[in-house]
């Protein structure tokens, strides 16, 4: 049953991928890479959730590798393991730096109803203000968004609630 979660996982993830590199705009963006740090012209809104999230990867790992731990939503790298428990990060924007994402820690996870909040290196994913990459769920108005995956929802697993 955990193969079939994560092989499910690595799906959406990949589904998602090929959504935004084919995206309008993107591929004249250095074929769908960031350019030095700097966010591409033309990304949608799930896009530029994407680039933000991989540019706070970049500041916070550097060039090492990067992974998403299954059982918690915590984006990792030192501790990647098998495919069972772990979904490798593939980078779609290399380049991408200075992300408007803030890493905030807290003694509480934001209470968001039933989604799970992103960490990375043990600290939630802060958005502040960012639109919502998903219409059905773009009916908040709140300035204290952060950011969260959607499971079960696969050509969008990202979005700032």
């Amino acid at each position: 049953m955990k193969r079939l979660g994560a092989m499910t996982a690595i799906a959406a993830v990949a589904a998602v991928l090929v959504g935004v590199i084919t995206s309008p705009g993107i591929l004249q963006a250095h074929g769908g890479r960031g350019q030095a740090g700097g966010l591409p012209s033309g990304l949608t809104v799930y896009g530029r959730t994407l680039w933000n999230l991989e540019a706070l990867l970049h500041d916070t790992y550097g060039h090492r590798t990067a992974c998403l731990r299954l059982r918690d939503d915590a984006f990792v790298s030192s501790s990647c393991g098998d495919l069972a428990d772990y979904g490798y990060w593939k980078d779609i924007f290399v380049a991408a730096r200075h992300s408007h994402f803030r890493l905030v820690r807290r003694s509480r996870p934001p209470a968001l109803g039933n989604v799970s909040p992103v960490t990375v290196r043990g600290a939630y994913v802060f958005c502040a203000s960012f639109p919502v990459a998903f219409a059905p769920l773009a009916g908040s108005r709140s300035s204290q968004r952060w950011l969260v995956v959607l499971h079960g929802w696969a050509m969008q697993p990202f979005t700032c609630l």
